[in-house]
């Protein structure tokens, strides 16, 4: 095997790994078993077509389980005004997400509840700090938080690396034509 067919394997080995799925454990309000579907639109909230945090900070939305997508760009601590733009964090009860992975503007991003040991586990900056800037699909419920427009009720998620690598923001979808 020559060097360019190991490098390869290696890269692809890495890409695989980084696809994993998060399986919540069984509790009550987790979803185990969650299918990894990858987004090809957005706007309907479902797992193939999820709400936007543009939506979510414009309202409107029922309080039904829904989905929803956006990178995990900081957290909180009592209120949006002390919102932490920063990978490390030692709060993991909520993280704050955003359509922009670069976003750091309270206006900009919403705050997801992270209310049992798994979800923390799962989604928290505190336990994931490496994956700060990536995206994320969460199943939740859309209302109010730190009073604002945010996501309550976590049934389950995951992360998916594959939008990180492309770095197309959610609500530009629709205005590419190649579609993940």
């Amino acid at each position: 095997m020559n060097i360019r067919n190991a490098f390869i394997v290696a890269t692809s080995l890495c890409l695989l790994s980084a696809c994993e799925k998060i399986d919540l454990e069984k509790e009550e309000g987790g979803n185990d078993g969650v299918v990894h579907t990858v987004p090809t639109r957005t706007g309907e909230g479902t797992q193939e077509a999820p709400y936007t945090v543009g939506q979510v900070i414009d309202g409107g939305l029922d309080h039904k389980i829904h989905w929803f997508i956006g990178y995990v760009v900081g957290t909180t601590y009592q209120s949006m005004k002390n919102a932490i733009f920063e990978e490390e964090s030692r709060y993991d009860s909520n993280i704050l997400i955003s359509d922009n992975p670069e976003c750091e503007n309270i206006n900009e991003c919403i705050p997801v509840e992270l209310n049992t040991a798994a979800l923390k586990k799962a989604f928290s900056l505190n336990y994931n700090s490496h994956l700060f800037r990536q995206c994320v699909l969460l199943q939740g419920r859309f209302s109010l938080y730190f009073r604002t427009n945010g996501i309550r009720d976590v049934e389950g998620g995951y992360w998916l690396p594959e939008f990180n690598y492309l770095s197309i923001i959610p609500t530009e979808w629709d205005e590419t034509e190649e579609k993940y």
